[in-house]
């Protein structure tokens, strides 16, 4: 089997997870686990969301890229994501995954027989989604407890339309802290952001301006590549249109 693999993100309101979760168990999915998160953006964005609960569920499964399509079309469907407020989902290439058995896990295939074809199984797994090209991008800002704010205050009016905060821990060691110069507090929380492709640039200087290693907030930014995304796309042209002059 040659199939890239995936992290399929998906953010549904609290209590949600758990039904998206057993729906990606018939779907082959071998590994998923939910954390908790709030949903934030700008008021309009909100209204026109319909949200009025923003607690949220967001559920990370490991997916094999060429069940995807397939499974999230069935997530979507089964949730009406295509009404406003129901959710989002998306997936995230992976990278690399750490030896054979967690492949096997992960995917449900045969375990390579000899460490060379294991080798080349895993790059082919790995690279093949990599080279898609992305029409969109996950920013994550991991930033002190409570300067999510810093982040969305910085990010909405460089074309950030919301994000969803996940409460988070940090474990960082003495020598990094002192070789930044900074003290890191271990309370973090993690602001996932979706934004189109061409907005990513002017979206993560914004926030490493406004949350970065510089401020409170003592942010630290990075972006992955999205390459399917379900339950944002009418949401986004009628966010652009109400936007328009």
């Amino acid at each position: 089997m040659n199939a890239s693999l995936k992290m399929l993100l998906t953010i549904v309101d609290r209590g949600k997870g758990d039904t998206v979760a057993r729906m990606m168990n018939r779907e082959g999915v071998m590994a998923q686990f939910i954390a908790l998160g709030t949903g934030t953006a700008h008021k309009g964005l909100l209204a026109l969301l319909g949200l009025k609960d923003t607690a949220k569920d967001v559920v990370f499964s490991f997916i094999r890229g060429d069940v995807a399509p397939h499974a999230m079309h069935h997530l979507a469907h089964a949730l009406e994501m295509d009404l406003p407020g129901r959710g989002i989902a998306f997936t995230v290439p992976l990278g690399s995954v750490g030896g054979s058995k967690t492949m096997q896990y992960l995917t449900g295939a045969d375990a390579p027989e000899s460490s060379q074809e294991e080798n080349k199984a895993m790059q082919q797994d790995a690279f093949q989604s990599v080279n898609e090209q992305p029409q969109n991008d996950l920013i994550v800002a991991i930033v002190n407890r409570g300067f999510t704010d810093l982040v969305m205050d910085a990010a909405l009016p460089a074309g950030a339309r919301g994000g969803t905060v996940v409460h988070a821990r940090g474990a960082g060691s003495e020598e990094a802290a002192r070789f930044i110069g900074i003290t890191i507090q271990p309370e973090k929380e993690m602001v996932l952001i979706l934004v189109n492709h061409d907005q990513k640039i002017p979206v993560m200087q914004a926030i490493t301006r406004g949350a970065g290693l510089n401020t409170e907030g003592h942010g630290l930014v990075f972006s992955l590549p999205v390459t399917d995304v379900m339950g944002v796309a009418r949401v986004t042209q009628e966010w652009t249109e109400e936007q328009e002059p």
